[in-house]
């Protein structure tokens, strides 16, 4: 009846088994699209989602930490360096405060050790106005080192008030300040 040798037989066969692998597969195929679950998958999707959050969240967390250690190491330098500036700041108050008081002493008090920029600013105090002795102070704290803008600020007039002050010919005295 039928000869295995026949090549017509073989390609029906051949033909036979390629339909029964295609229909096999489509079954498949709509047998998963059947089974799906969208809401699961979804969850799926949203945990996903909600791990790669929390993951960058706790990357912000590391980083907020790292710059919150900067900060931190930053601001106590900077406190240790005003705090060293405050020692010095006293120092030089005590340091002023004694030439201060050995210049309020008398004229018995030995000039040589209570340093000629106190005395000198003691007699012209005495002899000139409330203003004039702003100006003699301006000038005093120009040749200290400070600039017209700071000088501005202690005496609460603008910079260029500072300015005209010190290009006056203002008497200066002829020793250094603290």
């Amino acid at each position: 009846m039928f000869n295995l040798n026949d090549t017509n037989v073989i390609l029906t066969g051949g033909l036979l088994l390629a339909i029964a692998w295609t229909l096999r597969r489509n079954f498949r195929a709509q047998h998963q699209s059947r089974n799906r679950d969208p809401l699961a998958e979804a969850r799926s999707e949203l945990s996903d989602l909600e791990k790669n959050q929390m993951n960058r969240l706790n990357q912000l967390e590391v980083k907020l930490y790292d710059f919150g250690r900067e900060v931190e190491a930053r601001s106590e330098d900077r406190l240790r360096v005003l705090d060293e500036l405050l020692q010095e700041a006293d120092q030089e108050i005590n340091r002023l405060r004694t030439q201060l008081a050995l210049a309020q002493q008398g004229p018995t008090a030995d000039s040589s050790t209570s340093g000629p920029d106190i005395l000198v600013y003691e007699q012209e105090r005495k002899r000139l106005s409330a203003s004039a002795e702003q100006r003699l102070m301006m000038v005093y704290l120009n040749q200290a080192g400070f600039s017209a803008q700071e000088i501005s600020n202690c005496f609460q007039c603008s910079p260029q008030d500072v300015e005209k002050v010190l290009a006056e010919d203002i008497p200066r005295p002829d020793s250094e300040t603290a």
